[in-house]
């Protein structure tokens, strides 16, 4: 079966100025997002890339690897390598910025969030928190979804903290 077949967006019935409709598998029901890969989903990533490659590449562990290096000359190469898994964290990183607001975009959607505690609004304004070097470093729509996320956690907990003011 093709992949094509199995995933796509709905464009016909999009309005040009809507926000993208995400991609979904017709008839399964969309899962909610967590902050951070779980269980079920590394595995699900290890398997496709099992299935994925046809050649079976033995990884070499740490010591292995910090053991060619101290013998190796630090050259172009090197140089270029090391950029390469630089450049690779970055977009790891960024990624999993991304993620992260998916997720918060998803809590922020609902209305009964506490202010303090597990799944809280200070917890989520924490990790947005964390985050800010990565968006300052990639800006555009990465930011203006951040910035956005921040202000709603901001608005809820002033008045959050109104309420209990009141009280």
């Amino acid at each position: 079966m093709e992949f094509r077949k199995l995933f796509h967006r709905r464009r016909k019935t999009q309005d040009p100025g809507s926000r993208p409709q995400p991609l979904r598998i017709e008839g399964i029901a969309p899962a909610p997002l967590t902050p951070e890969p779980d269980d079920a989903e590394q595995a699900a990533a290890a398997l496709l890339e099992l299935m994925a490659s046809s050649v079976n590449v033995q990884v070499p562990n740490n010591d292995d690897d910090q053991h060619r290096h101290k013998d190796k000359p630090r050259d172009a190469v090197y140089y270029r390598q090391l950029a390469g898994r630089i450049r690779e964290a970055h977009r790891s990183a960024m990624l999993r910025t991304m993620r992260f607001l998916s997720f918060a975009e998803q809590e922020l959607l609902k209305p009964d969030l506490p202010a303090h505690g597990p799944g809280s609004l200070a917890l989520l304004e924490a990790e947005l928190y964390k985050r800010i070097d990565i968006i300052d470093r990639y800006g555009g729509e990465l930011k203006r979804r951040w910035q956005h996320c921040l202000a709603e956690v901001t608005v809820r907990l002033m008045q959050a903290a109104d309420e209990t003011d009141k009280n």
